[in-house]
């Protein structure tokens, strides 16, 4: 078989299915991607005071 027929098969397969084969197969399915969350930005003040804590506690 070729891959891109082994590829239209896959696609063609409804989600549960799919989730099933690539579960089967022992791999991550692609389609699901993991949420990530956005990194909250702080103030050059709150940056400044977090080093001034880190470096005073390491003296």
């Amino acid at each position: 078989m070729k891959a891109v027929t082994a590829y239209n098969v896959i696609q063609a397969l409804s989600e549960d299915e799919q989730s099933k084969l690539y579960k089967m197969l022992g791999i991550n399915n692609p389609k699901q991607r993991k949420n990530r969350k956005k990194k909250v930005l702080i103030t050059i003040e709150q940056a400044m005071e977090d080093i001034l804590i880190m470096y005073s506690d390491n003296s």
